[in-house]
């Protein structure tokens, strides 16, 4: 891949995630449309080996995203652990007014 094909790729991939974000598409259109855009760049891009194999096994974990078990149980569930901790705790006439 030259120079103008990456560039073009680059373009490609920034111009879709910068629209699936603006438009707050769900996960699983953003997940189709990358996928969709991925399959293009594998046939028609003619990337490196390692470039591609990278973005397959991103791909492959944003689709595990899409998994509402595997999202809850091992990436929600963290954030929230952090999340908690960092938070101060609540006094007591915090929790008396609540």
């Amino acid at each position: 891949m030259g120079l103008l094909g990456f560039i073009f790729w680059t373009l490609v991939g920034f111009t879709a995630l910068v629209v699936l974000c603006y438009r707050a598409v769900e996960l699983r259109t953003a997940t189709i449309t990358i996928g969709v855009i991925l399959v293009v760049f594998t046939i028609f891009g003619d990337p490196g080996n390692i470039l591609l194999a990278y973005e397959w096994v991103m791909f492959a974990l944003l689709v595990s995203f899409n998994i509402p078990e595997i999202r809850r149980n091992y990436v929600s569930s963290q954030i929230l652990k952090f999340y908690k901790s960092v938070l101060p705790s609540i006094s007591q006439t915090e929790k008396e007014a609540i």
